[in-house]
């Protein structure tokens, strides 16, 4: 198993636009329009903007219901999750399973999400690219 990268932290926000206004005006990023839009089927909207090798994903709900709208009740705007690239996705799940970690399977995609509990209160998802 190896992490190659923090592949992009996930950042809740109320109004997308306004989010991403803020932190173009702030910090001078700059957002990719490549990528993000509006991804129904998980209740979202999304941006990114590049940071050195990283990303920030900018997410607001557009749903009633989900994880993204349950998270902004519960404790407001910021950080959502947190995603670690690594080499091998399935070689990765298994590791952690046989160190006792909680891990969900690898969806078709290449994602895979480690249990809260098992990773300090972190929402950290575990991605392979390519």
């Amino acid at each position: 198993m190896t992490v190659k990268r923090i592949d992009h932290v996930g950042l809740v926000v109320k109004d997308l636009a306004e989010g991403v206004a803020t932190f173009e005006k702030h910090f001078g990023f700059v957002v990719d329009g490549t990528r993000g839009g509006e991804i129904e089927a998980l209740g979202i909207k999304n941006a990114f903007v590049p940071v050195g090798e990283s990303d920030l994903e900018f997410i607001e709900s557009i749903s009633e219901d989900g994880p993204v709208v349950r998270f902004a009740q519960e404790r407001g705007e910021g950080q959502f999750l947190l995603s670690l690239e690594v080499d091998d996705i399935a070689a990765t799940v298994e590791h952690l399973r046989e160190l006792g970690v909680r891990v969900a399977d690898p969806s078709p995609g290449g994602v895979a999400f480690v249990s809260m509990k098992s990773a300090f209160g972190v929402n950290l998802q575990l991605v392979q690219r390519g």
